[in-house]
């Protein structure tokens, strides 16, 4: 068996990995990235194609959580991760949320004014702007309705540059880990390996002391490997992470919290043009319920709208004539329920099941309402029913239907937020790593990612995971 050699083994390459593989080795440790997935240009495929979806997401994007209803979930696997695809939307942690985090699970050194610095950071070192531009023609349909209600809203900010081409036009570009920090992180002498797949960490007493890893041929087969290390950074994911870390033999409060973000979608119809897909993601997002609440639109070329638009296949191609008048928005709620991830005993892979809590249908079921409100107030014709069969809502007096309609045993829902698999802070009931991401009982394992997040975060999560990794990251360092 082949064996490799490292200081710092960094396990997963997204936005949490791919900053602590950039400051170790910056640091001037000798660094290794490793990444189960390929290594493509971030322009490799099509946004939101199914070539993206295939190349970039675990299992093409189609993956469930076990529950009733079930929730389905998406995760990255790519260098880069779920930067490489996701609409890259920069919201600043909520500061009563951050100070929540720092009182329930005894967060040493945490806080707004504390994490203030890191985000400034993250923030001039990835770059983040707005559009220099017009919003597509959904979003300001969704910003005319939020005004008409008296509600707030804003453009949220994205991890993307824009520049001006000489015929006066815009291309946008967007700053994910594959074209900002792991660039830095190579160049600083770090070892990006890529089409490999960590399966256990081996462990000595109360240290991690290698892994077994296999690496993809280009044949398909798989070659077994062992990388040996001083210290390992695990950074996969908050469902990955605690399935290696449990099959390795470290339990202790991990992969028992699992928080998601449920989201619910529904189609409106407008007398004019409102899909432009050459816009890209929209980026308004209705603020006046935030945290518990968060409404917005979604991407919707055809293929899009057809997988939320309910009825036979000769019906929904009906509904797709006049695509270009046709929009997707959602309603996605701060989860207060709670799932596990554990490893398949024969399989290996994760086996995650997720309780939606039952304020949850309530909130969807009020954002559903809040959201076919602002939508008839922007001049929708006609909002459709997220459940097959119900009618079609045709003025404003009738989304009052919305707000109890969903139950766990007809909802669809979906999540792209996971979190808080492996919890951080002092508080032995419920954490399983330190104030800084060092996982109990192991002397050398660090957790750096999302699955750190205590609960939900309420808002988009990427610049709060960036801040978080970067901050520990330094205090490391320094110790």
């Amino acid at each position: 068996m082949r064996r490799l050699h490292c200081e710092v083994l960094v396990v997963g390459s997204g936005p949490g990995g791919s900053t602590s593989a950039w400051m170790y080795a910056e640091s001037g440790k000798d660094v290794m990235l490793v990444e189960e997935g390929r290594n493509l240009a971030v322009n490799s495929s099509e946004d939101h194609s199914l070539q993206q979806m295939d190349e970039k997401w675990r299992s093409g994007g189609v993956t469930a959580a076990l529950g009733s209803p079930k929730v389905t979930y998406i995760e990255g696997k790519c260098v880069g991760g779920a930067s490489e695809s996701n609409a890259g939307l920069y919201h600043p942690p909520l500061s009563d949320g951050l100070e929540a985090w720092a009182r329930d699970f005894q967060i040493a050194d945490f806080g707004a004014d504390e994490l203030a610095p890191h985000l400034a950071a993250v923030v001039q070192e990835i770059g983040v702007s707005k559009r220099p531009f017009a919003y597509s023609p959904a979003s300001q349909a969704l910003a005319c309705g939020s005004e008409a209600m008296g509600w707030k809203w804003t453009e949220i900010e994205r991890f993307w540059r824009y520049s001006q081409r000489d015929d006066g036009g815009w291309d946008g570009h967007r700053r994910s880990m594959s074209e900002t920090l792991i660039p830095k992180a190579i160049a600083a002498g770090c070892r990006l390996q890529s089409d490999t797949r960590v399966d256990r960490l081996l462990r000595r007493g109360g240290r991690a002391v290698g892994a077994i890893a296999f690496v993809r041929r280009e044949d398909g087969s798989e070659e077994k490997i062992q990388i040996d290390f001083e210290r390992v950074v695990v950074c996969a994911g908050a469902v990955q992470t605690p399935r290696l870390l449990r099959k390795s033999g470290w339990i202790h409060n991990i992969g028992n919290s699992l928080t998601m973000n449920p989201m619910v979608r529904i189609v409106a119809r407008f007398p004019e043009r409102v899909n432009v897909p050459s816009f890209g993601v929209p980026v308004v997002q209705i603020e006046e319920f935030k945290p518990t609440m968060t409404i917005g639109c979604s991407y919707s070329a055809p293929p899009h709208l057809a997988m939320w638009l309910e009825g036979a296949a000769d019906d929904v191609r009906r509904k797709l004539e006049d695509w270009h008048n046709l929009a997707v928005f959602y309603v996605k709620v701060c989860g207060r329920g709670r799932g596990s991830v554990r490893t398949m005993p024969i399989f290996g892979d994760s086996l995650v099941r997720y309780k939606t809590h039952a304020d949850d249908f309530a909130h969807l079921g009020e954002g559903l309402f809040r959201l076919a409100s602002a939508l008839f107030a922007a001049g929708a014709t006609e909002v459709h029913s997220p459940l097959p069969g119900m009618p079609h809502l045709k003025e404003s007096s009738q989304a009052e239907r919305l707000r109890r309609i969903l139950t766990p045993q007809n909802s669809s829902l979906s999540a792209i937020h996971l979190h808080s698999t492996v919890p951080m802070g002092e508080n032995p009931d419920v954490c399983a790593a330190d104030s800084h991401g060092r996982l109990f009982g192991a002397e050398n394992v660090t957790v750096n990612d999302s699955s750190l997040l205590p609960t939900s975060p309420g808002v988009n999560p990427q610049g709060t995971i960036l801040a978080i990794a970067r901050r520990n990251i330094l205090r490391i360092l320094d110790a």
